[in-house]
């Protein structure tokens, strides 16, 4: 009787799922704040992909994890340590890291081959593995001591250097110059080719401390105000840089005891994050604290006070006021109460109103975030560049009017260039597309998951996304909104009624690239459809239950011009890596192609072959649709929504040929009476005389001049289902009767064919108005 397997749970090893994900995640966001420190970046970048990789390890998870942990808790310790004074950060602390840096990339160089190895590997190397881990946690402690051991050297040589520096000089008053900050790079690669790079050294000049004894004193012996820090933006010209808060602008200074707060904060993401209703003097309005760490806070907070002090736009932060120099947590009051993201608008506008509405209110957005954007240009004397940076950083909310207010992106200290491959068009029309359900992109299966995005309303986005991208500038085009649409939405405001899809569709035939697109099905039955084809789906249907109603150019209904393309790759599975190469096809008579195939000797080729009809101009289909809908959907006795024009169709075909024959193996005696040959070759030449290769050995019966150059095969389609694509040795097509096959040593063929398509569907609401 066999033994059965009963596979069992080792206790006290295992992790608790959910404890693991909420401990990483929180030494995630720890960590992210150490980024702030940019000598610590590289270092804290590594261990974000150990932690990333310790989720695919299966055994010796929980000394791995403990190892990660360990190297986080050094990391987020210098973080807290040297928090605020990221320029004051010396020397020995920058080649510790730089240490600590290798040896965080041996980690997770080795959790990596732990992870990828297989269980017959790991159970082989357990001792090793468990000395590795035992070896890594000794370093990660001796770096925790360097570390340390570099922090009391520098505390003891400060003391030294300050009870020297009294006991020479009696005054009260000192300067010490900091040495400047080692100059670092820092280089952000991001999609859409945009590249950003920190200059090094400027604005880390060296700072002067001043005793503190210099400060302005009350009464009391108290400092009246703090210093103010000097600092550099990426937004803030210099001459707003220079300026002090001296002069308020007209703007009021709080105190803490004036503001009465209303509730907790619903706001989490971005510029706007932690801001809370309050009250003032009777009104209402929204603060926004700065509760960071002191230095940093004040930082942030002089910043965005004076940036707001010299921006004043319907589409901005309103600021009212700002707290007073002395108070322990700085704030702002705002005008902006009620706001919610745009996000949440653009989705409740989908399901209560008309698509015509909803694309009005993409372009009321597109032109207050225009607006705003030109407006800080000019006021912030910033380039195209910096624009851009501004807009992508920043965080969007709605008020209660639907005005779009653009909130401040998070500072940069420092000066940094950045450079991108579109224009400030491109980046506006990106900011309104990620305000629609998945980030407006065009998508062909909805999301089952989610009660609002139901099939229907994947329709209706779809419909919206296409039209925006159509309506709007983008690219390197002008970024202002055209006239035409500036004047139709200024028409609109005055009047009840919001525009029509009809109407928004006139505006957009004339414009480069509009109705272009077209709706596409990857996976349907071959051979099938045609273009022009025009019908519908029955309920609960999918394509392969279709319902042709006609052809409109077979049936001469319609004169839209048709083109045909055809394309291929091969490959060989043997050839490591695998490269995939194009075919070249030769046309034939009756719309056939031959394709022309080089076989290795003893190698097997893949060949895949894609055949497709379209209709050159597809806004020629929306407009026949558009016009002739409700005739066709009368004799089908359907809704004109649910008809569907085909534009394009294609086929998919994989095929192989392959030379089964073996290869030779040539014996020891073969390889010996091979090497005489030549010898006896190079012995004959010096004599000047010349035998035939292979003389000597002729009598074995093997030819040592094995074949080399490839034997040159063709395959023959065509898009029409009435012909079946055959091998040939012979490169014309020839009658079924005469067709000759090829060599005995040959296999192939012919795989299964698959069909897709593009078609055109137009919304309900096109035929409101017809």
């Amino acid at each position: 009787m066999p033994l059965r397997f009963i596979r069992m749970k080792k206790p006290g090893i295992d992790i608790d799922p959910l404890q693991a994900a909420i401990t990483t995640t929180a030494f995630a966001r720890d960590l992210m704040a150490t980024m702030q420190f940019p000598p610590a970046s590289a270092a804290v970048s590594v261990l974000l992909l150990i932690l990333q990789t310790i989720q695919n390890i299966q055994v010796n998870k929980s000394a791995c994890d403990r190892l990660a942990r360990r190297a986080a808790q050094i990391l987020i310790d210098i973080d807290e340590q040297i928090r605020g004074r990221y320029h004051e950060a010396p020397e020995a602390l920058l080649r510790n890291l730089e240490r600590f840096e290798s040896t965080l990339i041996s980690i997770h160089q080795f959790m990596r081959k732990l992870a990828d190895s297989k269980w017959s590997d790991r159970f082989l190397r357990k001792s090793s593995i468990d000395d590795a881990l035992v070896e890594y946690m000794r370093m990660l402690d001796e770096a925790a001591q360097a570390f340390q051991l570099a922090t009391l050297i520098n505390i003891h040589l400060a003391v030294n250097s300050l009870r020297g520096s009294t006991a020479s000089n009696a005054t009260a008053e000192r300067v010490i110059d900091a040495p400047p900050p080692p100059a670092y790079h820092e280089v952000l690669n991001k999609p859409d080719s945009v590249i950003e790079i920190r200059s090094p050294g400027i604005g880390d000049a060296a700072e002067c401390i001043v005793a503190e004894s210099d400060l302005p004193v009350t009464a009391g012996g108290e400092p009246l105000s703090p210093p103010e820090k000097r600092f550099t933006d990426h937004y803030l010209p210099a001459e707003l840089l220079s300026l002090t808060l001296e002069d308020d602008h007209g703007f009021r200074r709080y105190h803490q005891s004036e503001v009465i707060l209303r509730g907790r904060s619903r706001l989490q993401n971005g510029w706007w994050a932690g801001a809370t209703e309050v009250q003032v003097q009777g009104q209402r309005a929204l603060i926004k604290k700065y509760d960071d760490d002191k230095d940093n806070a004040y930082s942030k907070w002089l910043r965005d006070v004076k940036m707001l002090q010299n921006l004043y736009h319907p589409n901005l932060p309103q600021m009212l006021g700002f707290s007073d120099e002395r108070a322990p947590t700085p704030f702002i009051l705002l005008a902006n109460v009620q706001t919610q993201s745009p996000q949440a608008l653009v989705r409740e506008m989908l399901r209560s109103s008309s698509l015509g509405t909803s694309i009005e209110l993409m372009l009321r957005f597109y032109r207050d975030l225009a607006d705003a954007a030109v407006y800080v240009q000019r006021q912030l004397s910033l380039d195209e560049n910096k624009v851009q940076d501004f807009i992508e950083a920043s965080s969007l909310r709605v008020d209660s009017l639907k005005t779009l207010v653009v909130g401040l992106p998070p500072p940069r200290d420092g000066e940094w260039y950045t450079a991108r491959n579109y224009g400030l068009a491109h980046t506006l029309l990106d900011a309104c597309l990620r305000m629609l359900p998945n980030n407006g992109r065009v998508t062909y299966s909805y999301d089952r998951g989610e009660e609002f995005v139901t099939e229907e309303m994947q329709k209706k986005i779809n419909h919206l996304v296409t039209l925006a991208r159509a309506l709007l500038p983008s690219g390197r085009q002008s970024p202002v909104l055209p006239t035409q649409l500036e004047a139709l939405i200024e028409e609109t405001e005055s009047k009840t009624p919001s525009l029509t899809l009809r109407q928004i569709r006139d505006l957009t035939w004339n414009s480069e690239g509009a109705h272009g697109h077209t709706w596409y099905e990857k996976n349907v039955p071959a051979d099938k459809f045609s273009v022009g084809d025009i019908g519908y789906i029955p309920v609960e249907g999918d394509f392969g239950s279709f319902v042709l109603l006609s052809n409109v150019i077979k049936d001469g209904k319609a004169p839209l011009s048709l083109s045909q393309r055809s394309h291929g790759e091969h490959w060989c599975w043997e050839h490591i890596p695998i490269h995939r190469q194009p075919l070249q096809a030769y046309e034939l008579p009756e719309a056939l192609a031959g394709w022309p195939v080089a076989v290795p000797p003893y190698s097997q080729i893949d060949v895949v072959v894609v055949h497709e009809a379209y209709l050159s101009c597809v806004k020629d289909a929306w407009q026949y649709l558009l016009r002739n809908g409700k005739g066709h959907a009368a004799d089908g006795d359907i809704r004109p929504e649910d008809l569907i024009l085909v534009t394009h169709v294609g086929t998919h075909q994989d095929f192989y040929v392959r030379d089964f024959r073996s290869k030779p193996i040539m014996t020891q005696t073969h390889v010996a009476n091979l090497q005489f040959a030549a010898n006896q070759f190079h012995h004959q030449d010096r004599h000047g005389f010349h035998q035939p290769l292979g003389f000597g050995f002729q009598n074995h019966g093997i030819s040592f001049n094995q074949p080399t150059l490839p034997a040159i095969v063709y395959l023959l389609t065509s898009l029409d289902a009435n012909h079946e694509p055959y091998w040939s040795p012979s490169p014309v097509c020839l009658p079924k009767a005469s067709r000759q096959p090829l060599a005995r040593h040959f296999t192939t063929k012919i795989g299964r064919k698959t069909g897709f398509l593009n078609y055109v569907q137009l919304h309900a609401e096109d035929f409101d108005s017809t």
